[in-house]
């Protein structure tokens, strides 16, 4: 019995090329139609204390934002004579309270945020029903200072971001 092929897989494959076309070589995927935008980003390296971070510690930051939900996270430097440890780290997640922008600067602005969970590597467990604050200062793109904690025990920490300029 002969059977009539199916004229959507030849159309679909028709217009492939097309949509490929359509999509400029160097596009962000920002400017890909009905692709999202990627959430914002900023990364910062200073000294962080509090919670896993005993002495104040050199730390790597980095700070998620995504419409109005944020991500922080800090990650200490190891030294490269330190062999089978694994670096303290933090992590605060919850929702952006207020924003203030400096209008001096495109990529500089300050965070209230509300903290909904909070995950330490000192306790190894993840607390994620919890009240909390966070302070965040972002200068040119940078985190230079963060100043968060919740109800939860040791969960503190403070960063502040080395000179860059």
């Amino acid at each position: 019995m002969f059977k009539k092929p199916n004229s959507r897989i030849g159309l679909g494959v028709a217009i492939l090329p097309l949509a490929i076309a359509l999509i400029a070589p160097g596009a962000t995927q920002a400017q890909i139609p009905n692709r999202p935008a990627p959430a914002n980003l900023a990364q910062g390296r200073g000294v962080a204390q509090g919670a896993s971070f005993n002495r104040g510690r050199n730390a790597n930051v980095t700070l998620n934002l995504d419409g109005e939900n944020f991500g922080l996270e800090l990650t200490e430097i190891l030294p490269s004579n330190v062999r089978g440890q694994s670096p303290a780290r933090v992590q605060y997640r919850g929702a952006i309270t207020r924003r203030t922008d400096d209008p001096a600067s495109a990529n500089s602005f300050s965070l209230f945020t509300r903290v909904r969970s909070f995950d330490s590597s000192a306790n190894l467990r993840i607390i994620t029903n919890t009240t909390g604050t966070c302070r965040i200062e972002v200068f040119d793109a940078r985190v230079i200072s963060s100043d968060c904690s919740t109800i939860a025990d040791n969960s503190k920490t403070e960063f502040l971001g080395l000179e860059q300029f």
